[in-house]
């Protein structure tokens, strides 16, 4: 029998988080077109974590601390295509409108529109080598605090990134919009209006296709709805946070590169300016009460020693 009292704070966060979109698809299932699909995903990756967790306890395995470790990366890309999935048939209204006005309010213009003053292609070729590299930095920092054998603080990275993205899913709900790349300026003519050098057109390619736009007539219609709050700006601070707070030797890496990452959310037209406010305001948010809440998720009996030294492991990344 399964004991959840070997659940850490970061696995009880991901299966509450699985929990609320099941139940957002369920109260949903007549728009959802796939809401049994992903309640059963969820289903089955929560019993996952709940086994790693009791396997965790059990065996010094090192397949078992691979995935106890990493599991969270790829549940990441999980839920991401879920909302694709959420957003648009539960909100199809888009409010890139409503975006576009803040923004002229805010800053007396469009953002990108003041930022195109200053483009360059190689400046464009940085910016969205930046931009990609937003996945490859939680590795980075992941990678560098197992090396320093420092497991409670890569777990609560985790646990912080994933409290992010939970936030942020609401905000996709709530404000869908698709961004300026396809309301202020024609998709198709992008890779002519700001071109790079060399990577530029293969990168943009594959955060399409992250995005679900495979075909450049109906990218509009494709797009996952995901531009605010700004989940680049807001897990990227958290990142750049949790680097400085663990004096990570990656964090010089990590900072240059989130810098530049949070810049090009706006040169490289994917946000608003106000999506970056907002991502950053939310990423405050959740560094100001992370660990509030990780003590609300934390089970007492293993604080009281039942499940060993499990913040303590160590072995392979």
């Amino acid at each position: 029998m399964f004991s959840t009292s070997r659940l850490r704070p970061l696995d009880r966060l991901n299966i509450i988080g699985m929990s609320l979109i099941s139940i957002v698809a369920l109260l949903f299932h007549e728009q959802v077109k796939y809401f049994l699909p992903i309640i059963s995903a969820n289903l089955i990756v929560s019993l996952g974590i709940l086994w790693l967790a009791n396997q965790r306890a059990r065996t010094s395995n090192p397949a078992v601390t691979f995935l106890a470790r990493w599991y969270t990366m790829p549940l990441i890309f999980l839920t991401f295509k879920e909302m694709y999935l959420m957003v648009h048939p539960i909100n199809p209204h888009d409010l890139d409108f409503l975006l576009i006005k803040l923004d002229r309010i805010i800053f007396g213009t469009d953002p990108t529109a003041f930022l195109d003053r200053i483009a360059t292609p190689g400046l464009t070729e940085f910016l969205q080598i930046c931009y990609s590299s937003f996945y490859l930095l939680w590795f980075i920092l992941g990678i560098d605090l197992i090396r320093q054998r420092n497991e409670e603080g890569f777990l609560f990275f985790l646990f912080l990134l994933m409290l992010g993205f939970y936030t942020s899913y609401a905000g996709y709900l709530l404000v869908p919009a698709i961004g300026p790349r396809f309301t202020l300026y024609d998709f198709a003519k992008l890779d002519r209006e700001l071109p790079g050098l060399y990577l530029t057109p293969f990168l943009r390619g594959i955060i399409n296709s992250g995005e679900s736009i495979t075909d450049v007539a109906k990218a509009a219609m494709l797009a996952q709805r995901d531009c605010f709050p700004s989940g680049h700006t807001e897990m990227t601070l958290i990142t750049i946070a949790a680097a400085i707070r663990y004096r990570a030797k990656s964090a010089m890496v990590i900072i240059p590169l989130g810098t530049g990452l949070i810049f090009a959310t706006v040169y490289m037209r994917y946000h608003y300016g106000i999506d970056v406010i907002a991502g950053a305001l939310l990423g405050v948010v959740v560094l100001a009460s992370g660990r509030w809440l990780e003590g609300k998720l934390r089970s007492k009996r293993v604080n009281g020693g039942v499940a060993g030294n499990q913040e303590k492991e160590s072995g392979p990344a």
